[in-house]
């Protein structure tokens, strides 16, 4: 599954990391070509979202159609302090899609 749709608004986003190795049901160096495009994709400057941090930001996002990556951070120079708050969705990705598992 390479698409998810956010069942509160139908949305559709794509469902893709860096760490996705091979997508089941296409040969591999199909499926490794396939992701390397989709990562390309959605790095291009329209879809990112760089944080100037601030005193006082509190910034939230949906992970289920968010690709994260950090930047470079001077803990020596500044001070961070990160909390994180987790709330539960209502099942993983591939269950809710009535996907089972592959091994």
């Amino acid at each position: 599954m390479l698409v998810r749709t956010l069942p509160e608004n139908g949305r559709k986003s794509l469902f893709v990391a860096s760490h996705a190795g091979r997508i089941y049901g296409i040969p591999e160096a199909q499926g490794r070509k396939l992701i390397d495009e989709l990562l390309e994709h959605v790095k291009q400057r329209q879809f990112v979202y760089t944080h100037r941090w601030r005193a006082n930001d509190l910034v939230m996002w949906d992970n289920r159609c968010t690709l994260h990556r950090g930047t470079d951070y001077d803990d020596l120079r500044w001070v961070r302090d990160m909390r994180r708050v987790t709330v539960c969705d209502i099942a993983n990705t591939c269950e809710q899609a009535g996907v089972s598992g592959v091994a």
